[in-house]
């Protein structure tokens, strides 16, 4: 013979008291402001959609460009040297505001379409490195191309070293590339 003895009180905090068989007291809370498994399951998928959309309307453009810009700079880093032909050298120049020092750059461009504005130039003399902008036309250096360059400074009677990156352009904007060539100077 079973003998169940329930007894349930209902207070104000939604908390239902049972007694079991044995006379032990098991406290359940009776909340019944929940939402069902349908609507969460709903929320979810909500949630995650508009999460992938953010993702794609945000990040992916900016890994697309980056990307575009990285296939243009190594394009213009392998297409864009300084030929070995006795052009790429430093001279002395006298004017009449006085002395000048020049560094002449004969740079070469191989076949590969892309959009030139302009060679960004690193003269070394001794342990500091001197810094100018050529700006290029496809009338000067289209592809297939080659065109002897001149930059001029104070000090590149001593200068040792030169290298030149491509300054590519992108849209609206210019990008300065990596080093694509470097050349131990002699005199002219």
């Amino acid at each position: 013979m079973k003998v169940n003895f329930n007894e349930e009180f209902d207070c104000e905090s939604n908390f239902k008291f049972e007694t079991n068989l044995k006379g032990g007291m098991i406290i359940m809370k009776n909340n019944k402001k929940g939402i069902s498994a349908v609507v969460a399951t709903v929320l979810i998928i909500l949630i995650t959609i508009a999460a992938v959309t953010i993702i794609w309307a945000a990040i992916i453009p900016m890994i697309s460009n980056q990307l575009e810009s990285g296939t243009v700079c190594l394009d213009a880093v392998s297409a864009v040297q300084l030929k070995d032909e006795g052009y790429t050298c430093y001279e002395t120049t006298l004017n009449s505001d006085g002395t000048t020092y020049n560094v002449s750059l004969h740079v070469g461009r191989t076949a590969k379409d892309f959009d030139l504005n302009g060679l960004q130039v690193l003269v070394s003399v001794g342990g500091d490195t001197t810094t100018s902008t050529i700006t290029i036309s496809d009338d000067d250096l289209g592809p297939n191309g080659a065109d002897v360059f001149t930059v001029s400074g104070n000090n590149f009677n001593e200068a040792t070293k030169v290298q030149i990156a491509p300054i590519v352009g992108l849209g609206n904007t210019e990008e300065t590339c990596d080093i694509s060539a470097t050349k131990i100077l002699t005199k002219c």
